[in-house]
């Protein structure tokens, strides 16, 4: 026990048994010190507080746009704190411009640092403040990551022409990802693929069969693409099943077995007897057996099967079974010989339509047949296009009415055939033609300026392109230079020429891996002291596109004498040219062919000299075609076809022909309503319309057949629909075959005003016949009968 205050009262010994020497001493002091009056305290001076600023500043939870900052709080009387981000290029410089302040409370210790940029750093400098003054500071310097990639990059799926992506997506807010397969030869893109944020998956398809590829991905964020992930895939080879094995036979089935082809979506099992009976089915991708009933006792029979890749038909492997031998009669089932139309169920107007023709695709549409279990489309280039493509087939579910064909060639007509299937039994028929589109050509390509050195050149988007290929030589037989541009470039200088030089510059469309046509111009650079240049006609454009005729329009170019306008075939052929005198802005080009493409250049002329030209390209238009070529009506004996009036038209050209090619008729100018007899037998018919447009003469063409396209001189495009008549024939004694008797032509002349009119093989009457129920002065009908 010490009485205060303790540096009086305390004594403190270090050697506790000398205590008693000291007694004597602490005795005395503490009589004294009791019989005094007490001392005041001594207080002790005061001690002034350091003042200490924020420190231990850490940085947690960084992400590629923001960081957290936590800090040990100042001391003394802090009204707040002071943020100072600064973002640090690539060799250290702090970006004072950049610089953003962020101000704080004095109660926080940590704060979320956000808007910052991935895969870059910042210093961090944290001030305090006083009432009166800015305090010490702390300074950070951190690095923000990169922008999450696709994470689990994989091909799920291997197709022919096609491989099926897969990816697990990044976390952070996207707006989307990039597909892309990046060219092995040379700079560019092979494909390319815009997708919303939400998917994970993709299909790339137009590839080419056994071929590897590289498949490159990034995540698109709103502050820009992350880094790419690659992946290799190669799309299958189109090979057969690898065995075919035909067992277990009794007296009237077989079984086939077959092995699985990688990347099949079905398989195609046929077989057919030795009297030539022939079935088929169509199998899922996980079949790998089937049981074929309903065979005839004792009798051999040839198995094939093919797999199927969605659209495509893989190589047949074919081998050999025998039903076994029943000592009792067996009684087989019974079998189809013939369908009919009125038997199956089939309406008459069974329409098959071709719309959205692209370079390389087509939707094929039709009418659903009610009772049809399935439908076999098969589609394949027409005899005048051979070897361009090779034929297809394909089997669709009863409920299918539409399919997109992929996958077919550019600038190709192609001849489809849908048939109707009524389980094992193939019903009717149907046939179409189409053409792909050919692939598109730059348009207004031109040049813009040149100098001695250089030529600038201009041109206009083409949809479908993925870049554009320049290529530039002179005509002294140096290799000419290439330069492969992004499909957004819609302009280019080339420099580095030589003056006083002709060149001839081409640009190429490109399409995935296929160069569309080629335009060219000339254009000689300036020589050296050449001061004043000719303009280029600038706003050269077309303003009006007829059958045979071309409008072009520009603006004016100062001081110049005239424009020279030049145009030639864009298939080749002779080139031809105009000079117009200034101050005409406009000219038209005559006498130009029906549905062609032409190039056409307007350049200035000043006295004996000439500008460049300013290119532009246009097609004339098609001859109208006919429209609503419908029959209906259809009987054993006749059927009545009604057509769409096309204005201008002096006449229609309608021709047809039996199915089998035996007997034809042409009738040159068939108008309005007229009654013609119909070749004896039963079988399809097909008809053909044409309008005569009255711009003279032409050769008569022979007998039409399906998918026919050719142009017939002063004739518009024609629409065709097939017809098939079921006649039963009523035989004699001697049970012998109709005959097919001569095709014969019948003329009947209308005025344009007559709506309807009945022609007759031995007699023409000038009375008013009655109208036809089905012809109005809109359409056009005309009666087959027998």
């Amino acid at each position: 026990m010490v009485t205060e205050p303790y540096g009086e009262h305390l004594l403190l010994a270090s050697d506790f048994s000398r205590l008693g020497e000291v007694l004597a001493r602490l005795s005395r002091r503490l009589c004294v010190t009791a019989s005094e009056p007490p001392r005041p305290l001594r207080s002790a001076p005061p001690v002034e507080e350091r003042v200490v600023g924020p420190k231990d500043l850490q940085v947690s939870e960084l992400a590629y746009s923001s960081l957290r900052l936590t800090w040990t709080s100042a001391t003394g009387d802090v009204t707040g704190y002071r943020l100072l981000v600064v973002p640090v290029d690539h060799k250290g410089l702090q970006l004072t411009a950049q610089q953003r302040q962020i101000d704080l409370k004095g109660d926080v210790s940590t704060v979320m640092v956000t808007e910052l940029g991935p895969k870059r750093d910042y210093t961090l400098t944290l001030y305090a403040v006083y009432p009166s003054l800015i305090g010490d500071s702390a300074t950070l310097t951190a690095h923000t990551p990169p922008l999450p990639q696709v994470s689990n990059f994989r091909v799920i799926e291997e197709g022919l022409f096609s491989l099926r992506l897969a990816w697990t997506p990044p976390r952070g807010t996207l707006s989307g990802y990039k597909v892309f397969i990046p060219r092995s030869n040379r700079p560019g893109l092979t494909y390319e693929h815009l997708l919303p944020g939400d998917t994970s998956t993709h299909v790339i398809d137009s590839l080419e069969e056994d071929k590897a590829y590289t498949v490159s991905i990034y995540a698109v964020y709103p502050e820009g693409p992350s880094e790419p992930v690659s992946i290799g895939g190669k799309t299958l080879k189109l090979v057969p099943v690898e065995q075919l094995l035909v067992q277990n036979a009794t007296t009237d089935t077989l079984q086939a077995r077959w092995s699985a082809v990688k990347g099949a979506t079905g398989y195609r099992l046929t077989w057919s007897s030795a009297d030539g009976d022939i079935e088929n089915i169509n199998l899922a991708e996980n079949y790998r057996f089937y049981m074929i009933q309903g065979l005839q006792t004792g009798a051999d029979y040839t198995v094939t099967i093919n797999p199927i890749f969605v659209d495509i038909e893989g190589p047949v492997i074919t081998s050999v079974g025998t039903t076994r031998v029943s000592s009792s009669l067996v009684w087989g089932c019974p079998r189809w010989f013939g369908v009919s139309l009125a038997g199956l169920g089939v309406s008459s107007s069974l329409s098959l339509t071709v719309a959205a023709v692209t370079t390389n695709s087509a939707v094929v549409s039709w009418n659903r047949v009610p009772g049809a279990t399935g439908y076999r489309l098969a589609w394949g280039p027409t005899s005048e296009f051979t070897g361009r493509d090779r034929p297809r087939q394909l089997a669709l579910n009863g409920s299918t009415t539409e399919h997109h064909l992929r996958n077919v060639v550019y600038d190709t007509e192609y001849v489809l055939s849908l048939y109707v299937l009524f389980g094992t039994v193939v019903g009717p028929g149907i046939t179409a033609t189409f053409r792909t589109s050919p692939l598109g050509y730059v348009s207004n390509f031109r040049v813009m300026s040149y100098t001695s050195s250089s030529i600038h050149v201009e041109w206009s988007p083409i949809v479908g392109a993925t870049e554009y290929k320049i290529t530039w030589k002179t005509d002294d037989g140096v290799s000419p230079q290439t330069l492969y541009l992004e499909r957004t470039v819609l302009f280019h200088r080339i420099e580095d020429l030589t003056p006083r030089t002709s060149y001839t510059i081409s640009i190429h469309a490109v399409y995935g891996n296929t160069e569309g046509p080629e335009i060219s111009l000339s254009q000689l650079t300036a020589a050296v002291s050449e001061s004043e240049l000719i303009q280029t006609v600038r706003e050269v454009k077309v303003v009006d596109i007829e059958v045979n005729s071309i409008s072009l329009s520009w603006r004016a170019t100062h001081g110049v004498s005239g424009y020279r306008v030049t145009w030639s075939h864009f298939q080749g052929g002779g080139v031809k040219s105009q000079l117009v005198l200034a101050p005409t802005t406009t000219f038209t080009i005559p006498d130009l062919q029906e549905s062609s493409a032409y190039k056409i250049q307007v350049s200035s002329v000043s006295g004996r000299r000439e500008g460049s030209p300013a290119l532009v390209t246009a097609r004339t238009l098609d001859l109208p075609k006919v429209n609503g070529f419908t029959a209906f009506n259809t009987t054993d004996t006749g059927t009545v076809l009604n057509w769409t009036r096309v204005a201008g038209a002096s006449g229609y050209l309608l021709s047809w022909r039996h199915i089998s090619g035996v007997g034809a008729a042409v009738r040159p100018d068939v108008h309005l309503h007229h009654q013609t007899a119909v070749r004896r037998g039963g079988g399809p018919h097909q008809h053909r319309l044409q309008e005569d447009t009255g711009t003279g003469p032409s050769p008569r063409p022979g007998p039409a057949h399906a998918g026919d396209s050719g142009h017939i001189p002063g004739h518009g495009n024609h629409a065709s629909l097939l017809l098939l008549h079921h006649h039963q024939h009523r035989r004699g004694p001697r049970d012998v075959p109709p005959e097919h008797p001569q095709p014969r032509e019948e003329e009947a002349a209308l005025r344009p005003s007559r709506c309807s009119y009945h022609g007759d093989s031995h007699r023409r009457s000038r009375s008013k016949p009655r109208p036809h129920p089905h012809a109005t002065c809109r359409e056009h009908a005309l009666t087959w009968a027998r």
